[in-house]
């Protein structure tokens, strides 16, 4: 009974710190506990039960001074920015589900990935590199960025990407803009550049059939999210074209390939899943064989 009685006493002085408590007792959680006091937040994360995905001291280094000092003139920006890392409800990371979202504390959605390959759990693309770690009114999930809300669908990160507007031109044409819409994707985008790269007379054939060129942008695409973090070396996806092509991932130290592209951009958030910036357009085969064989007929 002795034995059964100190321990919950252990217990319970464990549990006995709120969310803020616990985070100002962590060194690595010090920002993060300053810009919550000047953000006025302190109050509101005692209030309720939260899950907080916490950024470091070394996330919050990752964010560009110009963009750090804007949200600290900006109260009701840092607030909203801070509050996008927090749901309501305390959520265990063995609670959490691939491709799962939550509705924040802003009132927009994070989505949670879980990659069981590497065991590792991701927050829009930031990992979570500390987990559960338990207060008395909820759990922190320390992560290794900064998450901002996305903006807008792929198709919008396209159209308002003047980098993609070659690609956004393409969808366009092929008439597929609604499949760029669906949720969970991901897209690996062709720049500008990866379209300047094509024979100019493959591209001509392409553009004057839309039915293979839709084959050729959805070969782009998979309907699960892949950030970066979750890719492995030799993984194979499908892509959803009609044959569902199976796309290859390379995964080295300095560098994330797929087929012959190399990503140039990675972990685009976008509200129905990320996008993937490379610098090649991906051919499916039967549409190269098209290319080569049949003069665009």
């Amino acid at each position: 009974m002795l034995s059964l009685a100190l321990t919950l006493l252990l217990v319970s002085q464990c549990y006995s710190a709120d969310l803020v408590e616990t985070l100002a007792g962590d060194p690595i959680a010090s920002t993060l506990v300053q810009l919550v006091q000047k953000a006025g937040l302190t109050d509101v994360l005692k209030s309720g039960t939260f899950t907080i995905f916490a950024p470091t001291d070394g996330a919050f280094n990752k964010v560009p001074a110009a963009t750090l000092t804007s949200l600290l003139s900006d109260q009701q920006a840092l607030s909203n920015l801070l509050k996008y890392h927090v749901v309501t409800g305390g959520h265990r990371s063995a609670d959490l589900f691939n491709e799962e979202t939550f509705t924040t504390a802003s009132g927009e959605k994070v989505r949670i990935n879980v990659y069981t390959h590497n065991n590792i759990v991701t927050v829009n693309g930031a990992k979570v590199t500390d987990a559960d770690k338990a207060a008395s009114n909820g759990y922190i999930h320390y992560i290794d960025s900064v998450i901002m809300p996305p903006v807008g669908s792929v198709v919008d990160a396209v159209r308002n990407d003047p980098d993609l507007s070659t690609l956004y031109s393409a969808i366009g044409k092929a008439g597929i803009a609604d499949k760029f819409t669906t949720d969970p994707l991901t897209v690996f985008a062709p720049t500008n550049d990866a379209f300047a790269r094509l024979n100019q007379n493959d591209l001509n054939k392409l553009l004057g059939s839309p039915d293979r060129l839709a084959e050729t942008l959805r070969y782009h695409e998979v309907a699960h999210t892949l950030y970066s973090k979750g890719m492995w070396n030799h993984e194979y996806p499908k892509s959803t074209d009609s044959n569902e092509d199976r796309l290859h991932i390379r995964v080295d130290s300095s560098d994330v390939s797929i087929n012959n592209a190399k990503v140039t951009t990675a972990d685009i958030s976008v509200t129905n899943g990320v996008v993937h910036k490379i610098d090649h357009v991906l051919i499916p085969i039967r549409v190269g064989i098209w290319l080569r064989f049949n003069n665009g007929k």
